[in-house]
């Protein structure tokens, strides 16, 4: 079913290729600035001036907004990689697929509610926050391509479109193959999502949701044998050829499939929205009784829709538009507030359906309109902050299926003695969440939500296990009740946010209180101080786990984990930022050198310092971020290395006359110190402590060349270039070894129809 919606859409790709069109949007056209070729039979298609780049939104699950970007910068180029993030505090294995070695932790915004575990195998996996809703005035499209390595390749097709202005919906399909350089490393995933998005046309209920399937497959080798190690650090050249060298397994593979669906719902139930209707009455009377300015106005107009003689040999392409458009405008005497200080409903008069002349009228300033009617122009936008109140109800819905399998043809001593000749391990989660909540907007509570949460779990294997004296139940199910508040508001530029939650019934225990404090100063610089207290329980697979291994096979009943942590955090974006968190944990479970779940019985002391900062002269940058951590307490289970730093000197200019294309082009340099980092068992799919091998202290340098032609983005990376040279100890882990020379090419391309 998969394949076939691929294909399906696909189709749609290389047939919007076929149809695509050149979008001018003037000097607010900062979507296309970098369209800068043309084509041959290409229809040209001018925007009304209604259709702006600000109108491509990207919304998160808390509702933060960004804008669909299609320029090139160096960010993205740090995310041009499956995952489609960052991977800085990531050390990542030598095929694309396999799991990452972490070398930094993060231990904020923690669930209140545990997961399945297998967190090897979790990073392709998208959680609630990852998935994105839309909001866009014409079908927009980007398509993700990326070689693999010997073969196989990273495709991600992505699709959204308005069927009206008040439905979105998008279809997004990624899938992954690769087979690798060494033998039995073959990845193959795959990850479907859609999504919409719908509100009413008075904006008294939204309504979205998602629905997102996954398969994460991977073929595991445990590394290599002893011998294969002395070969591969030698550099004999018997074994340039990497299939050639020996590994531990050739017939296992684990997997983590699974579905969720969710849906979020909020309805207005009452709103008192000050003095805008009353004043917008009165100013439409006054309107109407002259006709005669507004002719006078449609002639001064410079912006108006372009007539048919200029528009000739030009299809015109407009958007449904107000019958009355009225822009802000700014003089000395009389400021009118703009778009970011006054909702957009409050800048247009809408209901002037006895004028019918003013249809094709664009008027660009307030202050026109107000001197002629003999109005004050602030009368037209006025709001009393202080006496607008929404309250509105709301209803969130998700329910989630994983189901996470380990096969072995043939068992293997590294694991131990087993229940049968062969391994088929299989551990199944289902749970739900349903939280309703009362929302109060107001210039006095802010945003505030009271919030009640019922969980319900399921962690479940096939049967009950008897072995010696050992009873070894086949499932953890249950439910919780929680409750808590939601708390955001703003004084100035200070916005201040807490959200606290707690279990109060139920068969799990735990509490949340998470709160942060921001000043920002426009877009000069912000900083933010955040805190947070979490008691969790750990995640299930440390708690209850059976294997046809059968030292794999426990039920534990350990205590919360105690999170408490401080941080604060600078940005200046002409400079740089700086993050920096303090981290006390109680209780932190981990598995230890045996892979057996145990829990810590001294608090983890944390420190994590994280900088980042560019210097530019001319067209040349260097880009650096640096991330210092120390373990002051709990060196004995929790390891990381002490400095961790990435480097980037690259060039980047407009190339050619005319400036049809954007270059970038440099080396990165990354580097670690040394330390016992964590083993790799994929049994289980986590990291496991081990105190025989440490693994830093080698360069990694990337040399890439980038382009930006019009709206896609290339992508030419040669990684680890410095492999000759700098010795063969390079590892991601003990007895896995980071990749070697490996050229890589991709792209992404966007379209606008």
């Amino acid at each position: 079913m998969k394949k076939i919606f691929f294909v399906l859409l696909l189709t749609f790709f290389i047939f919007n290729v076929s149809a695509q069109r050149k979008l001018l949007s003037g000097a607010e056209g900062r979507l296309f600035e970098n369209d800068t070729t043309s084509f041959n039979e290409e229809v040209q298609i001018k925007l009304d001036g209604l259709t702006k780049y600000t109108d491509y939104k990207i919304i998160s699950i808390n509702n933060d907004t960004t804008l669909v970007d299609t320029t090139l910068t160096l960010k993205k180029y740090y995310k041009f990689n499956y995952l489609r993030k960052d991977n800085f505090e990531l050390l990542p294995f030598h095929n694309q697929g396999q799991t990452f070695n972490k070398l930094g932790y993060s231990f904020q915004n923690k669930s209140l509610f545990p997961t399945i575990g297998a967190n090897a195998k979790q990073f392709n996996y998208y959680k609630i926050e990852d998935i994105y809703y839309y909001d866009v005035p014409t079908p927009t499209s980007e398509i993700l391509y990326r070689s693999g390595l010997e073969q196989g390749q990273v495709l991600d097709a992505f699709l959204t479109m308005n069927t009206s202005k008040q439905f979105n919906f998008s279809l997004a399909y990624k899938g992954l193959r690769s087979l690798g350089k060494y033998r039995n490393t073959l990845a193959s995933h795959g990850n479907f999502r859609s999504t919409f998005n719908y509100h009413t046309k008075n904006k008294k209920y939204f309504a979205r949701g998602h629905f997102s399937s996954f398969d994460l497959t991977n073929n595991e080798n445990g590394g290599l044998t002893e011998e294969s190690i002395i070969n591969f650090e030698s550099n004999d050249p018997s074994y340039i050829d990497r299939a050639r060298l020996d590994v531990n397994f050739i017939d296992t593979e684990n997997l983590l499939e699974g579905k969720r669906y969710y849906l979020e719902q909020l309805l207005t139930v009452f709103s008192k929205n000050g003095n805008i209707k009353k004043h917008n009455t009165v100013i439409l009377n006054k309107i109407k009784k002259y006709n005669s300015v507004i002719k006078q106005i449609e002639n001064l107009k410079k912006d108006t829709v372009a007539s048919k003689k200029k528009t000739k040999g030009k299809v015109s392409k407009k958007r449904k538009k107000p019958i009355l458009n009225i822009k802000t405008s700014t003089t000395k005497q009389n400021a009118i507030p703009t778009k970011k200080n006054v909702k957009t409903d409050s800048l247009s008069i809408t209901k002037l359906d006895s004028i019918k002349k003013v249809n094709s009228v664009k008027i660009d300033s307030l202050l026109i309109i107000a001197s002629k009617i003999k109005t004050d122009s602030t009368q037209l936008i006025t709001l009393n902050k202080k006496s607008y109140l929404d309250v509105k109800l709301g209803h969130t819905f998700m329910y989630e299926t994983k189901n996470y399998r380990f096969k072995q043809v043939s068992i293997t001593p590294i694991f131990g003695e087993a229940f049968g000749a062969s391994i088929s391990d299989h551990t199944s989660y289902q749970k739900s969440n349903n939280q309703f909540y009362l929302q109060i907007n107001s210039p006095y509570t802010g945003e505030l939500k009271v919030k009640a949460t019922y969980f319900t779990y399921n962690y479940h294997y096939n049967s009950i296990l008897y072995y010696d004296n050992q009873t070894i139940p086949d499932k953890l199910k249950g439910n919780a009740i929680a409750a808590g508040a939601d708390w955001k508001i703003k004084f100035g530029t200070i916005y201040l946010n807490a959200d606290a939650s707690s279990i109060i019934t139920g068969d799990l225990t735990g509490s949340s209180i998470k709160a942060n404090a921001m000043f920002k100063k426009d877009s000069t610089y912000s900083v933010k101080g955040f805190a947070e207290l979490t008691s969790k329980t750990p995640d299930f697979n440390t708690l209850l786990y059976q294997s046809d291994y059968i030292d794999y096979n426990w039920q534990n009943n350990f205590n919360n984990e105690n999170i408490s942590l401080v941080g604060i955090e600078f940005k200046y974006p002409k400079w740089g930022s700086v993050k920096a968190s303090y981290n006390l944990i109680d209780n932190y479970t981990y598995f230890d050198e045996n892979s057996k779940p145990v829990q810590a019985t001294e608090t983890l002391n944390y420190l994590k310092v994280k900088m980042n900062a560019a210097v530019s002269y001319k067209k040349f940058t260097l880009d650096n971020t640096v991330m210092y951590q120390k373990v002051s307490k709990g060196e004995s289970f929790f390891r990381v290395p002490e400095l961790v730093t990435r480097n980037t000197l690259y060039y980047a200019s407009y190339v050619f006359k005319g400036k049809p294309m954007y270059l970038q082009t440099g080396v990165t340099f990354k580097y670690f110190t040394s330390y016992n980092i964590n083993a790799y068992n994929p049994l289980l799919s986590e990291f496991v402590l081990q105190n025989e091998t440490k693994i830093g202290d080698f360069p990694m340098l990337d040399f890439f060349v980038n382009a930006q032609i019009r709206r896609t983005r290339i992508y030419f990376k040669v990684e680890n270039f410095g492999a000759g040279f700098t010795g063969r100890n390079y590892y991601s882990a003990p007895n896995y070894p980071y990749r070697d020379l490996t050229v890589r090419f991709g792209l992404v391309w966007n379209w606008f129809i």
